[in-house]
Order: structure tokens, then sequence, then C-alpha cells
């Protein structure tokens, strides 16, 4: 794992309010904002290519990232996921709707 790795999950799995953003990642680590996208991918590497419970949550009163511990944790960290999926599943219906809909004029 780099050191960059080992950054970020120590702020994950440390911060004393459970749920830590992405805004607050970064201005940890002193980056600026065009390091959000590669905070993205370091969070992806963390659970497709490292196997770490890193989860995380969008609802207002616990929005971040996180550590999942315990099966409420990951049950919560599966619902985000699965909200997102239909979410893109929803937009990419649409977007083909729209585009039958152009091409056959």
């Amino acid at each position: 794992m780099s050191q960059e790795h080992a950054n970020v999950l120590s702020l994950i799995k440390n911060n004393p309010k459970r749920y830590i953003t992405r805004a607050e990642i970064v201005k940890a680590l002193n980056k600026d904002m065009t390091y959000y996208r590669r905070l993205n991918n370091v969070i992806n590497e963390f659970v497709t290519y490292f196997r770490l419970p890193i989860g995380s949550s969008s609802n207002l009163s616990r929005k971040g990232y996180f550590y999942c511990e315990n099966e409420a944790d990951f049950r919560h960290a599966e619902q985000t996921l699965i909200s997102r999926i239909e979410g893109f599943e929803n937009r990419l219906s649409v977007l083909r709707d729209i585009k039958s809909k152009a091409l056959s004029k």
C-alpha cells in the first residue's frame, strides 16, 4: 500500500466523527479540489484491490466515508451503493429514451 493510501486510510479509520467527507480528507491532506478524482480512485482501490471494508453514506446526518465494523455498517454501505446504482440505471434508461426519440426524427 502506498503512503498516499495509508494516509487516506488513517483519516477514515481514525476520524473522531466516524464519517469523513471528501472535502475533509482533501483539507486534512493539504490538497486542492483537483484531488477529488484521485481520492475517488484511492477509496475505490481500498475496496476493490486491498479488500478493505470502506463504506460511504449520503445521509445528511451520516455523510462521508467510514470503516465498516459490524453488520449494520455493511448493510448501510450496501444500501448506499444500491441507491447510487439505481440512480445511474434510471439516468441511463432516460438517456437511451432521449437518444431513441432524437435519432428517429
